[in-house]
């Protein structure tokens, strides 16, 4: 760059702007903004005509939980929503998946124009796919607070996008149903061992228990009971308590037959002690009892009879020879019960031994029975728990056979409704896009007048005379005090030693002539 370049940006790099001289500078050059910006509208028009546009056409999804896997009680609802949540996930992840997606675009095909379709889908097709599908919830909703989610396509051509999704939400109800299917094989296998292993255990402590049971014998129902859990009272409870009470009732029975005895053995030659036995005594002795009661009734005969008639009577000596008889016949019933109380005495004695017997047998039983509860108990419990185990797994396996039946004959993906292309492209329109081309025109234009046109205009800047002077001064030699003439392209010079530049107007404006586009800005730069 020439000094005289320098010196004037320098001088206008010291000029302020204002709305009026800007104004002026545009209007004055209205080629300069107005021919960019409608060459720039027009190449974006042409643009958005010849481009192409973006479709998306969306599905509608709906989704469910296994049926095997869900309790009666919330039979097709999801027990929270963290399972949902992870469910939506993993169809996500299987939406973008390698077999999914080269499945979709094969069924699909490749699309028009494409060079090579013998190697259609490349993996770049896979990949630009890829990041031309979406999955979301509706209303700007989270992953697990819905069931519904939309499956959407992305592609230049709106029957193809809808092709692509149509395909795409086929595709991954196939694949979620192979995953199912082979999640339920692999658990079926894994189940099946264990049934089988746990079968094996519960034999092996059905075996030990048999043992056991075989062992106990035909004390194996009162062991039972005794290890129930509900208080029950077992046979050899209540045959104890059977013995307690007929050893009870033997054991009074022998002390009336003692006392019996001892009051018979003593009125045996005495009839008057007889006489003063109570009756509960006698009990046993129905004979003695009546004959001792029609003594009591002679005697009070015979002693009415006295008090009417003398010893001599015939009435009181009849009398008397009865009470006598009576007292015969009692003496020889006394003797015959007597016999009898000793034996019954002796059978009491007898019988109380073979109840002590039977009582403490019973009671035996019962101690081997208590020591052998503990261990009964363990094997018991043992053989609940497996089959508890058993149980478990069987149930557990038939779920995961009923997985395997549902998994290729029903789909947890359900769609709603049929596939939605819209009625306009997606991004902007023809008009944004030329209406953008012929702004950044402006735009562009703009910045060329600002650029190269200069600051301000001539007539809003003061005289650059002492600018000129100084700059003829250092283009001029002085000779004889007069100066020369300057050059011809820059100055001239009068007889008064003053020099004026040549189209003053011109040098204003146009700041940066004779500069290239890199010395224009960076002199705005050091400016």
């Amino acid at each position: 760059m020439n000094p005289h370049s320098d010196a004037r940006l320098n001088s206008s790099s010291d000029i302020a702007w204002n709305p009026i001289d800007l104004i002026r500078t545009l209007g004055t050059h209205v080629r300069w903004w107005a021919i960019p910006a409608v060459v720039l509208a027009v190449v974006a028009a042409g643009y958005s005509l010849v481009a192409p546009r973006d479709w998306n056409a969306t599905q509608a999804l709906i989704i469910r939980p296994e049926a095997a896997s869900v309790s009666e009680e919330r039979l097709g609802k999801f027990s929270d929503l963290s399972e949902m949540k992870t469910l939506q996930e993993t169809i996500l992840e299987l939406t973008k998946s390698q077999s999914v997606v080269s499945a979709t675009l094969r069924e699909v095909g490749p699309p028009r124009k494409y060079r090579r379709p013998e190697q259609w889908p490349t993996p770049f097709d896979i990949e630009d796919f890829r990041d031309c599908v979406d999955m979301r919830p509706p209303g700007g909703a989270e992953f697990g607070k819905t069931e519904v989610f939309y499956l959407s396509v992305r592609d230049t051509n709106r029957d193809r996008a809808s092709a692509l999704v149509a395909a795409l939400c086929g595709q991954l109800e196939h694949r979620m149903q192979q995953l199912r299917d082979q999640r339920a094989q692999s658990m079926i296998a894994e189940l099946a061992r264990t049934v089988a292993m746990a079968n094996g255990d519960l034999d092996s402590e059905t075996k030990q228990l048999s043992t056991f049971e075989a062992k106990i014998g035909a004390d194996l129902n009162e062991l039972r009971n005794l290890n129930a859990q509900v208080g029950t009272q077992g046979g050899i409870a209540q045959e104890l308590q059977t013995i307690e009470t007929e050893r009870r009732a033997n054991e009074a029975t022998h002390r009336e037959n003692v006392r019996l005895l001892k009051l018979l053995s003593a009125a045996e030659n005495d009839s008057k002690k007889l006489l003063a036995t109570p009756n509960s005594l006698l009990k046993s002795q129905p004979a003695v009892n009546q004959l001792k009661e029609a003594l009591v009734a002679a005697q009070i005969r015979t002693a009415s009879l006295l008090g009417s008639r003398s010893e001599q009577h015939p009435f009181v000596v009849a009398a008397r020879e009865v009470e006598e008889l009576i007292r015969v016949q009692l003496h020889d019933e006394i003797t015959v019960a007597i016999r009898g109380l000793e034996v019954d005495v002796e059978l009491g004695v007898d019988r109380e031994k073979a109840l002590a017997e039977k009582w403490n047998a019973s009671r035996e039983r019962i101690s081997r029975l208590a020591e052998a509860r503990a261990e009964y108990a363990n094997l018991v419990s043992s053989v609940e728990n497996h089959s508890r185990l058993v149980e478990a797994a069987q149930k557990n396996l038939a779920d995961a056979r009923a997985r395997q039946a549902g998994a290729l004959s029903a789909s947890v993906i359900s769609r709603i409704d049929g596939v939605e292309a819209g009625v306009r492209p997606v991004g902007p329109s023809r008009k944004t896009i030329t209406a953008a081309g012929g702004f950044a025109g402006l735009l562009l234009g703009v910045g060329v007048v600002f650029l190269f046109a200069g600051s301000v205009p001539a007539d809003s800047v003061a005289p650059v005379k002492p600018v000129a002077t100084e700059v003829a001064a250092e283009r001029s030699v002085v000779t004889n005090g007069k100066p020369r003439e300057c050059s011809a392209a820059t100055v001239s010079c009068n007889g008064k030693s003053t020099c004026h530049a040549k189209n003053t107007a011109n040098s204003e404006v146009n700041l940066f002539s004779g500069m290239t586009l890199e010395q224009a800005i960076r002199s705005v730069e050091r400016g």
